[in-house]
């Protein structure tokens, strides 16, 4: 094969591909945005329809206009009785925290693979948050009964930045006074970043 390059200039605009982790975490932070969110280039794969799904049940109003999620929250959450998470790890982790702001008890559930993945994290640390759990062994379904109460608390974060995401944006919407997590062993830094 023979590949010939010749020099030109570039113009135009080129649209990037959505990512999973973004386009979930973007319909976190608009349902707990107070008002009208707008999301261009929305993904679509089966963990972003899960996300949307998600602030629907707790609450916010979504549609699609020229190609844009437009999110209507009133950015508090509501109550629901369950929200299903599909086979998406990082909806359940992220939402879960959210889901607890609620004064209410709800069910946390999944499908497929998600049954069989360990969420000892939720069983141990959300009641230090105020959050009563009840949970299959740390398996799905997960029944959470809140409001959530940010404080200052240290957590592992060896096996998930995810959670934390979840408790960021969480307290980021609770919080009355100044609190801190402390997070020992963090993986996955750059989703922190995002």
């Amino acid at each position: 094969m023979i590949a010939t390059i010749t020099p030109s200039v570039l113009h135009g605009i080129v649209t990037a591909p959505p990512g999973k982790s973004a386009m979930q975490r973007a319909c976190a932070l608009a349902l707990l945005n107070k008002g009208k969110t707008v999301i261009q280039n929305p993904g679509n794969s089966n963990d972003d329809i899960v996300a949307m799904k998600i602030i629907e049940e707790l609450g916010a109003n979504i549609h699609f206009e020229a190609g844009e999620l437009i999110v209507i929250s009133t950015g508090k959450v509501s109550a629901a009785a369950a929200i299903n998470c599909g086979e998406s790890g990082l909806s359940l982790r992220m939402f879960a925290p959210i889901a607890a702001l609620c004064n209410s008890t709800l069910l946390l559930k999944g499908t497929g693979s998600l049954l069989k993945r360990p969420m000892n994290f939720i069983d141990e640390v959300f009641p230090l948050l105020n959050v009563r759990t009840v949970s299959n062994n740390g398996f799905l379904p997960i029944s959470i009964t809140g409001p959530l109460h940010p404080k200052n608390i240290s957590i592992d974060g060896s096996s998930s930045s995810q959670y934390l995401t979840g408790l960021l944006f969480a307290f980021a919407a609770a919080v009355k006074e100044r609190v801190s997590i402390t997070v020992d062993n963090l993986k996955s830094k750059p989703y922190i970043d995002l």
